[in-house]
């Protein structure tokens, strides 16, 4: 069996090893990945029939996709010609936006903070609906990158106004700023959990300079996660969770693409390989 990894060039380049890893371990559960940039794939319809091109040429479709890149339109796509993705459409089209996420998990009573959304030419006009201080997203954003503590009306403005986004998300201020949890699902596993920290920022993103180590999870928050688990079709993500002053966990968002280097760097847990043996089974 083929089956495509996808990612961006520029992504790509930055993942080199995790690219390796997962070969590799496709390889090791006797299957093959061919790495795809989504630079180079075009999609559209012929004569009526859905079809894909890569490199200017129209190719076969594989097996399976791992999507390591974000792109709702590609998902669409190969679902649409009977290739099975993963994670799926409807995964990474809730996923990769933080309010729809919010507005899925909502009804399932998750913990989470007060959200409010926005559109960056409306939010001058229903400014008296917004608490401060209170925390600035893009709702698409990844790795803390575009995330903003606001103290007042005036940075709020000024912050949207620099801002190269167009939907924003509005959250009051979690009561424990600099930490934060990523638990690792494997289809319908927990696998562990990571918490994050730091002490000179509100935003705990390893990528940012904070520190990580492995979380042992209670009872109750296994319960909280698994609901979740139970509920959508994931194959592999991390939930990511804040914590309220009495150490609840809240809500913070959910990474389709999801990164693994802190996980490596805190433990000797193999989640590629897990992910590898899950997908085997899945195509089989």
């Amino acid at each position: 069996m083929i089956g495509w990894l996808i990612y961006s060039e520029a992504d790509a380049d930055r993942n080199r090893s995790y690219i390796d890893w997962l070969i590799s371990g496709a390889l090791e559960n006797g299957f093959e990945l061919k790495l795809l940039y989504t630079e180079d794939i075009v999609i559209g319809i012929r004569n009526g029939v859905n079809t894909l091109y890569y490199q200017s040429k129209e190719i076969s479709k594989p097996d399976f996709v791992i999507m390591r890149a974000i792109s709702q339109i590609l998902s669409s796509h190969f679902e649409e010609i009977g290739i099975r993705i993963f994670n799926n459409y409807a995964i990474s089209s809730m996923a990769n936006h933080k309010f729809i996420t919010h507005q899925k998990l909502a009804k399932l009573g998750v913990p989470m903070l007060d959200t409010l959304y926005f559109k960056k030419n409306t939010i001058a006009k229903a400014v008296d609906t917004i608490q401060f201080p209170c925390v600035l997203k893009n709702c698409t954003g990844r790795g803390g990158s575009e995330v903003f503590f606001i103290n007042n009306q005036e940075e709020l403005l000024e912050t949207v106004q620099n801002s190269n986004f167009d939907e924003i998300l509005i959250q009051n201020v979690a009561e424990q700023l600099g930490k934060d949890l990523r638990v690792f699902i494997v289809g319908k596993e927990i696998v562990t959990a990571v918490l994050r920290y730091s002490e000179r920022d509100f935003r705990a993103n390893f990528s940012l300079g904070g520190g990580a180590k492995l979380y042992e999870l209670s009872q109750d928050e296994k319960e909280l996660i698994q609901k979740i688990v139970d509920y959508f079709d994931f194959d592999f993500v991390g939930i990511d969770f804040m914590f309220d002053a009495n150490n609840q966990l809240i809500l913070n968002e959910i990474e389709d693409v999801v990164g693994s280097r802190t996980l490596y760097t805190v433990s000797d847990i193999d989640i590629v390989s897990l992910y590898m043996e899950y997908i085997k089974k899945q195509i089989k």
